[in-house]
Order: structure tokens, then C-alpha cells, then sequence
């Protein structure tokens, strides 16, 4: 029971738990922070009941929950800029961008086979029908495994897509692995796929966490071009870019790889994941929130 819990700080992970957290800390006279992963109020900005019914509940929860927040963090700087223009911040929101504990891999070179990698929810909006559809095009030594957790008849219909085409023996639905698993189940491949559209803001702005875990496990990157991912890519030399989600634009950033430029991808992941871990990211996050408790516990000044 959270009301038990004698605390510093409350954090709200998200917009849903930012009014629990508001309560929490009115009634225990604490601060509270505010960390999003997503942008909340463009997530689902491609669906038009969405926009009308949603938007302007989350709209209002986040910009009076941003105002108390003693400290507002989220995953990349296009939300941070996103939030700070739409509220009219004072300042922008603190970048902690949201990655994996470091974790240390050994260099694999690809095989005869080179395996490739989604992993995450498994749901529509995440390009992943334009994907199946793609490895008909997709040079023959070139395999795809897509993992992760999603509704069973979305799952069924990804099957039913994949057997419809011929691509049984190319295309592996794989269940999900629990969390601390990820990055080293993800060690066993050579390539991470993120074919993500970009219809909504939500979606320019994302840097998901799959993106590091990809990293972290010495993977070489295709990713879509979308601004945050193709900055850290490039920045990095991790991988390819899809410039658009068509089947065919995702077979020729597939088909752009041969193994020699897989396994330098590979070797400049596993150099790139020594800075892009949680233990190098965490401390600007402590340090705000412990500078923010101690200020909440300040005696106030008596005019």
C-alpha cells in the first residue's frame, strides 16, 4: 500500500501515475517528479478518436503535473523540447535517456547465417507487416526473429501473414524472455530491426529502449531515420537507416549490410554501450532529485 511508504520523494513513471503521485505527496508533504518515457499527448495522435477524447485528459493531467513536478525528466530531446514548447516551461526537461544496465559481451561474428532481431511489443503501429513482407526481398542468408509480448490474435495474424507468404522457414515468432534476459538473449543476433512509421510526433521523437539494448548486446543497428535514433547511429557508426517503412525500403537497408560492415557495426556497438548504459546516464538523474529533495526540506525563508 503506497500510502504506508514513508518516502523523500514520490516519482511518477508516466502520465497515468502522475495523479497518484500528486495525492501521495500533498498528503505525506512531499515533493514529487515527473519522468515520462513517451509523448503523451502525441502517442496516439494518428487516430482521430484518440485526439478527440484522449488528448485533452492526458493534456491536462501532464501540464498540471508538470507545474508541481520539482524535477521533469524524459527519454529524449525532442520530447524535452516538445514539453517545454507546449506547457511554456520555465526551462526544459532533464534527458535521461532510458538504458540498460552495462552489461559486458564478447564479439561475435556472424555465421553463414546472419540473424536478425525485433524485440519489444509486438502490436500494430511498429511497421512489423512491412517487415514480414520485406524478406521476400531480403538476400537468402538473411533471418528474421521477432519476440516480444502482444495480443494473441495480433500474434495469429502476424502467423497467418508470414505462412501466407511462403516465409515459414525465414520468420520466427518467438515468446517473450523476461526483462533481465533481454540484452543477453538479444547477444545471440547480429542485427536489430526497428521499422517504426513516423506518423505522429510521438514517433519522431522516440528513442526506445530497445535501441540501446540493441547496442549493449553488440548488435549492428537498422533503425528507421527518425531524428533521435539516426543522430546516435551516425554518432556511434552503429548500423543502417530505413528511410521510409515500405517493404522495399527496409530490404534495401537490409540488403545494404554484407558481413564485413556487420561485424565493424557489431564491434562499434559493444565500444558504444561503455557510455550508453544506465550507470553513465543515472548520476544527472540523482543528482536532480537529491538536489530537489534537499531544497523541498529547506526551511523557508521568513519575510
Amino acid at each position: 500500500m503506497a500510502k504506508q511508504e514513508k518516502v523523500d520523494i514520490w516519482l511518477a513513471n508516466d502520465w497515468t501515475a502522475m495523479p497518484i503521485a500528486r495525492r501521495l505527496a500533498a498528503e505525506q508533504g512531499v515533493p514529487y517528479a515527473y519522468d515520462t518515457h513517451e509523448l503523451a499527448v502525441d502517442e496516439y495522435a494518428h487516430r482521430l478518436v484518440w485526439r478527440l477524447t484522449q488528448r485533452p485528459v492526458i493534456a491536462a493531467i501532464e501540464q498540471d503535473g508538470i507545474a508541481g513536478s520539482v524535477v521533469t525528466s524524459c527519454v529524449s530531446q525532442g520530447i524535452a523540447d516538445r514539453l517545454h514548447d507546449l506547457y511554456a516551461l520555465p526551462e526544459k526537461p532533464l534527458l535521461i535517456r532510458n538504458m540498460p544496465h552495462y552489461e559486458a559481451h564478447p564479439y561475435r561474428p556472424c555465421g553463414e547465417t546472419i540473424h536478425v532481431l525485433y524485440h519489444g511489443v509486438v502490436n500494430v503501429g511498429r511497421g512489423l507487416e512491412a517487415c514480414i513482407d520485406s524478406i521476400a526481398l531480403w538476400r537468402p542468408e538473411f533471418r528474421l526473429t521477432i519476440r516480444g509480448p502482444g495480443p494473441a490474435e495480433y500474434l495469429e495474424a502476424l502467423a497467418a501473414r508470414i505462412q501466407n507468404a511462403g516465409l515459414g522457414d525465414r520468420v520466427t515468432l518467438a515468446p517473450p524472455v523476461p526483462m533481465i534476459d533481454l540484452v543477453q538473449e538479444a547477444a545471440r543476433f547480429d542485427v536489430g530491426l526497428f521499422a517504426l512509421p513516423g506518423h505522429s510526433k510521438q514517433n519522431v521523437y522516440v528513442l526506445p529502449n530497445k535501441f540501446f539494448e540493441y547496442t549493449m548486446a553488440g548488435l549492428a543497428l537498422c533503425v528507421s531515420d527518425l531524428p533521435e535514433m539516426s543522430a546516435l547511429l551516425r554518432q556511434h557508426d552503429l548500423g543502417r537507416l530505413i528511410p521510409d517503412v515500405t517493404p522495399q525500403a527496409i530490404a534495401v537497408a537490409i540488403n545494404g549490410f554484407d558481413r564485413a560492415a556487420i561485424d565493424r557495426h557489431k564491434l562499434n556497438a559493444l565500444e558504444a554501450a561503455k557510455v550508453l548504459n544506465w550507470e553513465a546516464e543515472a548520476d544527472r538523474l540523482f543528482a536532480a532529485i537529491e538536489a530537489a529533495v534537499l531544497a523541498s526540506a529547506a526551511p523557508k525563508a521568513v519575510a
